[in-house]
């Protein structure tokens, strides 16, 4: 059964439990934009950014809407009703994990419209350890909060990120996100319930993503 068609039943009234979550052979997030119904996404594609190396991550809707993350940041969105998020880019090209880095310098592109190439200064913040709990695993957490200021439209934006760490065999991951595309634009939540979790280059793991379950 493909990814489509495990989102098309659950969106039939299948609840959305632990036990189905584990039936599904994908990652997954539930996302919740502004205030609505969360709704189950699945990882349709990974694919490794030529510049960076990190991976893309594409998770879908039943209705071709997507998005689009590398690093646990949203970096692009499909089927949004007012706004979409076209790219997200670091002038350096290299979009870090949240928390690596104290300040760094974004470059957003919006659509419809020609909104492209804004600039925003990234400062970010940690708020310490804290515990993301689901039906299925617990996982510590580091808290980061990051203000995303951009000088050309006096506006700023709020992103909040808890990361989980890296272990000796893993890279670290964004367990749950809460992002917007845009100053007064959509708040999106992610909370990846099946994580996508990249080994370390010289790991003995198998499988580009492992299952977080405890």
């Amino acid at each position: 059964m493909d990814s489509a068609q495990i989102y098309m039943d659950a969106k039939k009234g299948n609840e959305i439990t632990a036990e189905y979550i584990t039936a599904l052979p994908y990652a997954s997030s539930l996302v919740t934009i502004n205030d609505a119904k969360p709704l189950l996404l699945i990882l349709a594609l990974a694919e490794k950014n030529t510049i960076n190396g990190s991976y893309r991550l594409t998770w879908v809707t039943e209705d071709k809407g997507a998005i689009v993350t590398e690093n646990g940041r949203i970096i692009h969105t499909v089927g949004f009703l007012t706004n979409n998020l076209e790219e997200l880019l670091a002038v350096n090209n290299n979009l870090p994990y949240p928390g690596k880095t104290n300040s760094w310098q974004a470059i957003y592109d919006w659509s419809p419209g020609y909104r492209y190439n804004f600039s925003a200064n990234v400062e970010s913040l940690s708020f310490g350890t804290e515990t993301i709990s689901t039906q299925r695993w617990e996982q510590e957490t580091e808290h980061i909060q990051e203000k995303v200021s951009f000088t050309s439209l006096n506006s700023e934006l709020i992103n909040d990120f808890w990361m989980a760490p890296a272990t000796s065999t893993t890279k670290p991951f964004v367990v749950k996100s809460i992002q917007y595309l845009g100053p007064k634009m959509d708040r999106v939540e992610m909370l990846m319930v099946k994580p996508f979790i990249e080994p370390l280059p010289n790991s003995s793991l198998s499988s580009n993503t492992k299952d977080s379950e405890s």
